[in-house]
This record gives C-alpha cells, structure tokens and sequence, in this order.
C-alpha cells in the first residue's frame, strides 16, 4: 500500500509541478503572485519529494523531483498516504495543523510560505473554500444606494485643506512626518 501512495503522491506533486511551471508563463494571476525568489519543497516519508524554484525577477516557476539544496519552506509528511490524505482534501490546510500539533508533519520556514504555496496551488486544483461568489453583486454592495437602510448614517464631511489650529495632537502629528515638512519648505529635523 505504501508503494502505491508513493507512486500516486508521486504523480500529484509532479503533475503540479508541471502545471505550476506551464502556468507561469501564461497566467498573469499565477505570475502577479511571484514577488519573491525562494525554494519551497514537499517531501512524504523517505521516497517522495519534489520542490519548486520561484524566480521573482522573471516571474517563473521551475519545479523538479528531489531534495532541493536549502529550501526557504518546507513540509514534510510522515508517510505518503497521510500527505495523500492533507493535500487533496477540502480542509487541507486543517489536516496540516493538525498533523503538525500530532507531530506527523513538520514545517521548516514561515507557516505563511505554506499558506501561499496553497494558494498557489488551489489556481489549478479547485478544492476546498470557493474564493468569491459566482454570481454578479447585488446593486447595492457595488455602489452607495442613499434610499436603502443604513445609507442615511454615512456622513461625508468636506475635503479639510489646512489643519485648524486648536488641533494640537493633529499639528503634533504633522510635524513628524517628514515628507509633508520637506514638501512645504518646513526644516527637516535629522532622524
């Protein structure tokens, strides 16, 4: 059995791989995602793993099978059969805390790093959370409709030009920032 959900986690890793690297050079959501260059790998029991290489400057994913040299993140399952379980599940991201409370699965790096690699993931595997309605807003949501309930307790007061001068704590405030001083020909104080 353990042979079979190496093969089959195996196939996923390196199936996603390879949409993840094809993905990244046509899909402006995929490469909007890429601001950072970092090495991020996922690993089950002591035969499968596989990495992704994030290029920032290029905006590009390169993905390959085995270790990578030093990951910036890291999540290894205990067996292959329970990162079968985690990863195509709805609850993904719960079955992963819970694995790391039980110790059957460690993270190496930032837990946010983990959560961005899942959404990474979810623009080709649509599982789980839907991101947003499928259906167009009501009128109301996408603008200010004054004759529904709760529009009348909105109050829009005029543009303020100049700071009065009985606000004390607002000039207080002004005077520490330093681009509204240099920008009125104000001394500029040394940080």
């Amino acid at each position: 059995m353990s042979r079979l959900h190496d093969g089959l986690l195996f196939l996923l890793l390196r199936g996603l791989g390879f949409l993840m690297s094809t993905g990244s050079r046509f899909m402006p959501s995929l490469r909007s995602q890429i601001t950072r260059s970092m090495t991020f790998e996922v690993s089950a029991g002591d035969n499968v793993c596989q990495y992704w290489e994030f290029d920032a400057t290029h905006r590009r994913i390169r993905s390959g099978s085995g270790p990578s040299r030093q990951p910036d993140g890291a999540v290894h399952f205990q067996s292959s059969g329970l990162a079968l379980r985690a990863l195509t599940s709805t609850t993904t991201v719960d079955r992963v805390v819970t694995g790391i409370h039980r110790g059957s699965v460690t993270l190496q790096g930032s837990a946010f790093v983990l959560l961005w690699f899942h959404g990474l993931t979810r623009k080709f595997v649509k599982r789980g959370r839907t991101a947003g309605p499928n259906y167009e807003l009501p009128h109301r949501y996408l603008e200010p409709d004054p004759n529904t309930w709760g529009g009348e307790s909105v109050v829009i007061e005029p543009a303020v030009t100049r700071l009065a001068p009985e606000w004390t704590d607002a000039w207080r405030a002004r005077s520490t920032l330093l681009q509204v001083r240099s920008t009125t020909d104000e001394p500029v104080l040394e940080p």
